[in-house]
């Protein structure tokens, strides 16, 4: 098994550093600002809580949650999804390895949105199968996968293709000509959608997000979401799959019997009262985003010299482009050997160099916009850049 860089570079720092540039979730929870919250069901539901074994689909005021956000926040139709089509897991993580067993087999092939967390496409290739990156590139102003890079790499016979949006780490929300393309190549493919939308409440101040591709017409589509980044819920532990192929959703559920079984019955309740809630919690995080979103332009249009800004129009980080001396990675170790400042490289979202370097991933660092603690971090930041380049 290879190792996760991302994870074992912030198991390495994030409880160590001081300083955190570069965490993709948004601002953390309190367990009583959440409660605070419940309805007089959930409140009910949670004061009577018995600490034994969950139902393994999830429980199903949860799954009809679900069911009910994932529809709301792609402006469909009440009604386009069900309870029947949510499988719940204990994170994200866990509904990203399911998926890549229970579907692939060795030589499969797979695109992949690109850069990518590596999870999206480390699990396809212990399995065996071949990744065909869907490269992503910054120009002018804006991260786009072009039409020619979704050719290239989907073609009759994909087994499994990956989009990330809003995507980690650049941002990107994806013009309505890729999009429209990538689920034609898609429908050619015969292939299955994998859509990691955990960032889709986190749509910008202009972006114009694409509904689900689940809820799409004559295409398989499976939905990956959960309440970690958007609802700064990263310690309930709890994601979801929306799938209408309810055979290929029973499948997962088969799976799924060999790692967690169910999920956790109190982060059940917490995952339910946040999703009754989601407009207001989703709102507040997003206001954080935006306004360190233009701290940042601030600080790039200062810094200019060592930094080079690259904005995305949604989600809760990007991924600017490194122009001092040296990789972005011994930028990075420098910043939190010297200033105690976290800042993760880019080279972890291509620890195989499988994108072939073509967005220059190694001089690239991401930035998380979702914490309020981001102005002190950012002028911690912008303190050692002074002390150690001269900027």
């Amino acid at each position: 098994m290879e190792p996760f860089a991302l994870e074992r570079y912030f198991a390495l720092h994030e409880f160590s550093a001081p300083y955190l540039l570069s965490p993709s979730d948004t601002e953390p929870r309190s367990l009583r600002d959440i409660i605070n919250r419940a309805d007089p069901e959930c409140r009910k539901r949670w004061e009577s809580l018995m600490l034994g074994y969950t139902e393994s689909r999830g429980l199903p005021a949860l799954r009809e949650a679900i069911a009910d956000f994932v529809t709301d926040s792609s402006n469909a139709p009440a009604g386009s999804l069900s309870a029947d089509d949510v499988l719940v897991f204990s994170c994200a993580e866990e509904a990203i390895y399911t998926v890549a067993r229970a579907l692939l087999r060795p030589g499969d092939r797979v695109a992949c949105m690109w850069p990518a967390y590596q999870s999206l496409f480390q699990v396809a290739l212990n399995i065996g199968a071949v990744i065909h990156p869907i490269q992503a590139a910054y120009v002018e102003g804006a991260w786009d996968i072009t039409e020619d890079a979704i050719d290239r790499a989907i073609s009759a016979g994909t087994r499994l293709i990956v989009a990330n949006v809003p995507h980690n780490p650049t941002g990107m929300v994806p013009s309505p000509a890729s999009w429209n393309r990538l689920l034609e190549q898609v429908r050619a493919s015969g292939g299955t959608f994998f859509a990691d939308e955990v960032y889709r409440p986190l749509r910008g101040a202009s972006a114009s997000l694409p509904s689900s591709p689940v809820i799409a017409k004559n295409i398989q589509a499976i939905s990956l979401g959960s309440v970690s980044k958007a609802f700064g819920l990263a310690g309930v532990r709890i994601g979801w799959i929306v799938c209408k192929d309810h055979s290929l959703l029973r499948s997962l559920e088969e799976y799924k019997d060999y790692t967690t079984i169910c999920a956790s019955a109190p982060a059940e309740i917490l995952a339910l009262i946040a999703l009754r809630n989601w407009r207001a919690l989703v709102d507040e995080q997003r206001s954080i985003v935006q306004s360190n979103r233009e701290l940042f332009a601030s600080f790039q249009a200062a810094y200019s010299r060592l930094v080079e800004g690259a904005y995305g129009e949604a989600g809760s980080t990007c991924f600017p482009k490194w122009l001092g001396p040296g990789t972005a990675r011994q930028m990075a170790d420098r910043a939190v050997s010297d200033a105690g400042v976290m800042v993760l490289p880019g080279d972890t979202f291509d620890p195989n160099n499988l994108g072939g370097g073509c967005t220059d991933v190694s001089q690239r660092f991401r930035v998380g916009l979702g914490r309020r603690s981001f102005s002190t971090v950012l002028d911690r930041f912008a303190d050692h850049l002074s002390d150690a380049y001269g900027a």
